[in-house]
């Protein structure tokens, strides 16, 4: 319970703060307005603001979110580019004979008995 009373009071103190914030905020535009319409009743001041520099209402921008491929898009369409690629290599005479979409390499499985490859180098012993 004790916890929930800190809290309350934590959150009343900030409320304050920020009416303070905000009656600060107030006075500001109130000073504003009063300014501007002394500069408007002595006119030769407006004169001289060029319109460019003239607040106006700005409309908010809507951005379009990104489009974003799925990953069976983007393999689609690396088949696709896979395909005009041989088909280019092809049309050129550079064809080779490829395997089909089921082909699977197959990965051999080394027995620990078997003894590494000629070209992996042996770990120095230091």
């Amino acid at each position: 319970m004790a916890t929930l009373n800190r809290i309350k009071r934590m959150l009343d103190a900030e409320r304050r703060t920020l009416l303070d914030q905000l009656d600060a905020v107030d006075r500001a535009i109130a000073a504003l307005n009063s300014a501007g319409t002394a500069a408007a009743d002595t006119g030769p001041a407006e004169a001289e603001v060029p319109s460019e520099h003239t607040a106006s209402t700005v409309a908010p921008t809507r951005i379009k979110t990104r489009r974003v491929l799925s990953d069976s898009h983007k393999q689609a369409l690396a088949v696709g580019r896979r395909k005009a690629r041989e088909a280019q290599d092809a049309a050129r005479g550079l064809a080779r004979e490829m395997p089909d979409e089921s082909f699977v390499p197959a990965v051999g499985m080394r027995r620990d008995q078997q003894p590494p490859p000629r070209l992996v180098k042996r770990p120095v012993k230091k």
